[in-house]
């Protein structure tokens, strides 16, 4: 018979196995969580390695005016997020910057942000409108020396203009014209402004005292005389413009040529005469005032040039007050328009008629 004691020493190393086979298995638990808590740190950070590599881009885009003249700068900047590129229309640039633009035409700047299939847009539009064109003025006077007394027109034209003032007249009519009567010699200093700027011409008229008759020089100057009178028509013709114009057609000048050479003529040099701008009646008034007037100018001049004196000539403008025409027509068929569109040059006094 098996005492107690002989059967608890017989299942002690029974025991002894169960307690390591135990401890084998808390061990083994262990090592689970541990690597269990591993893999969830592993896919957790692979999750977000995921999510940060596949965010969409963003970009954002600035300009400093959205309106500006032609010639004015804008300042173009952008910044970016999570963008590996940036384009600025079209071209690759820093992901963060700014750039200075001259646009000379209404333009869009897109700025395009990309990270592998995925972009960004953000765009501005910058309107861009015409520079006002500068003003221009002009002023003469019909006759640049008077005797004390004595009067003379001043004659001005401008152009892109709202507001023109005349020293001594203060402000004027864009173009016009104004008799003066100065008692010593005056320079009239005309501005034109504008949305554009300003410009500025002047025109003197020389006074000087009458001269008793007894103390006068001899002159070939006089009256009008009939003779040179119809003489001056055979030589010096009218001339013609194109529409809306005041350059000189290649006839005009050959006319002008013909002209200044009998006028530079000894008997004819003290020859005064005045040059008429006419327009067709198209346009206001006004228009046709400062055409007239820029016509009769450009013949003076292209006569100066030839060594006629600028002060044996006169410039008037009759604007459209002459037109007659109905239509187009020619320069030699009259009513027409093309026949209002002229240059007349009508004698004044002077000339020393030869010996028959």
């Amino acid at each position: 018979m098996i005492s107690p004691a002989q059967r608890i020493e017989s299942s002690l190393p029974k025991l002894r196995v169960s307690h390591s086979i135990l401890i084998a298995h808390k061990k083994e638990l262990a090592m689970e969580r541990k690597f269990s808590r591993i893999a969830a740190i592993i896919f957790t950070t692979s999750v977000l390695i995921g999510v940060v590599g596949c965010a969409k881009p963003k970009v954002q885009l600035q300009v400093s005016r959205d309106r500006v003249q032609q010639g004015e700068d804008v300042r173009v900047s952008w910044t970016s997020k999570d963008a590996k590129q940036v384009q600025l229309n079209g071209q690759t640039v820093e992901k963060t910057g700014a750039q200075v633009f001259t646009p000379d035409n209404t333009t869009t700047y897109m700025a395009v942000a990309k990270r592998g299939n995925k972009e960004a847009r953000d765009s501005k539009v910058v309107a861009v409108t015409a520079r006002p064109a500068k003003p221009s003025i002009r002023i003469s006077a019909d006759q640049e020396a008077i005797t004390r007394g004595q009067s003379t027109t001043l004659r001005w034209t401008s152009n892109h203009a709202d507001r023109v003032t005349i020293s001594y007249l203060g402000t004027v009519p864009i173009s016009g014209s104004r008799v003066v009567s100065p008692s010593q010699s005056t320079t009239y200093n005309a501005s034109a402004t504008g949305p554009g700027g300003t410009d500025n011409a002047s025109a003197r008229v020389t006074v000087t005292d009458e001269i008793p008759l007894g103390d006068r020089p001899r002159t070939n100057a006089g009256p009008p005389n009939p003779t040179i009178a119809a003489l001056f028509n055979q030589w010096v013709l009218p001339i013609y413009f194109d529409l809306d114009k005041a350059d000189l057609q290649p006839q005009s000048r050959d006319k002008l040529r013909r002209a200044a050479e009998w006028l530079t003529q000894g008997p004819n040099r003290s020859i005064v005469f005045r040059i008429e701008g006419n327009c067709d009646p198209r346009g206001t008034e006004e228009y046709n005032i400062g055409l007239g007037e820029r016509r009769a100018q450009a013949a003076k001049e292209f006569l100066v040039s030839l060594g006629v004196e600028a002060s044996r000539v006169q410039t008037v403008s009759y604007g459209k007050e002459r037109a007659s025409g109905t239509s187009e027509g020619s320069p030699e068929s009259r009513p027409s328009w093309a026949h209002d569109r002229r240059d007349d040059f009508v004698y004044v006094s002077g000339g020393t008629p030869r010996n028959p």
